[in-house]
């Protein structure tokens, strides 16, 4: 056994296909089937059963990716230490957050983590929550970080970390800024800047209509944007009305370029999560780096 095969065997206990794992591994599929193989005659024992929708673990493989991942863990701490003692220990960290922690938090957070550990060097992809998500499953990622209420998911740890503020904001015009409040009903009669139909905003939003007996489908919705500033610019162009995160308007509002706009009976916040795969135990500055996202208050 070696170091590869551990690796081989626990990305395709992950993402649950030996087709996916092949894909992030740069192998060929016959490549890591063979080195399954090896391992399961080794043990004389199977490690993975076909399902549905792709593969799962045996009772013996759930015993062997226990061990596996321990001795993975272990084996990159060795590593970690040697390159201290020789000078050469920079570490890359890749770090995925959706749009508001990566647009308005993050820059500085990692900047002051950088300062306590020069030798740490962070990659920060920012999309959106479910690509984050499907990225870290895939392995393409050490963490993630994700707005909306935190949700169970059986491949992942999740720790709420925060909130976030959603606000309803509208163009900086007399209309608006003699206006104090609307009604959910007068919302539907504004032409209305909506997120893409994937975006958990829209899901989170849609979901909070529902308990009022209403659907976001009753929105008056003039367009459609992929991130909060689109959405943003497109509000300040006076195209309409919409629901996005405090952060991303905040200096906006400060700055008079649009209007906040009380909606009775809309108080809307929703969490803002760190994530990493379960089962699976980071070492080094991935592990300081984790820490350090859970327990500073680099939210404040």
């Amino acid at each position: 056994m070696n170091v590869e095969q551990f690796e081989i065997f626990r990305t395709i206990a992950q993402v649950k296909s030996f087709t996916k794992a092949a894909k992030i591994l740069s192998f060929t599929q016959p490549a890591i089937s063979s080195q399954i193989k090896l391992l399961e005659q080794h043990y004389n024992i199977a490690l993975f059963e076909r399902c549905n929708n792709g593969v799962k673990l045996t009772e013996a493989g759930k015993k062997f990716y226990e061990y596996g991942d321990k001795i993975l863990a272990l084996y990159e701490q060795m590593e970690n230490d040697i390159a201290g003692l020789s000078g050469f220990d920079k570490e890359d960290i890749n770090l995925g957050a959706s749009y508001t922690p990566g647009n308005y938090y993050l820059a500085k957070s990692i900047l002051k983590f950088k300062e306590m550990h020069p030798n740490a060097y962070v990659r920060l992809n920012i999309s959106n929550s479910q690509q984050i998500t499907n990225k870290l499953k895939d392995r393409c990622l050490d963490i993630g970080i994700v707005e909306g209420n935190t949700f169970y998911d059986r491949d992942l740890d999740i720790c709420k970390i925060g909130h976030s503020e959603l606000v309803v904001i509208a163009p900086a015009t007399d209309k608006w800024i003699s206006k104090k409040s609307i009604t959910i009903q007068e919302m539907f009669e504004e032409p209305f800047i909506a997120s893409e139909e994937e975006s958990i905003l829209r899901n989170y939003i849609g979901n909070f209509l529902r308990t009022h007996t209403a659907n976001y489908d009753d929105l008056n919705i003039l367009m459609e944007a992929t991130n909060p500033e689109a959405i943003k610019h497109a509000v300040i162009n006076n195209n309409g009305i919409s629901i996005v995160p405090y952060p991303a308007v905040e200096r906006d509002l400060q700055q008079g370029r649009i209007c906040q706009i009380e909606i009775e009976e809309l108080n809307l916040s929703w969490d803002i999560s760190v994530i990493c795969r379960a089962n699976e135990s980071l070492t080094g500055l991935k592990k300081h780096f984790l820490d350090y996202l859970i327990h500073s208050n680099w939210l404040l």
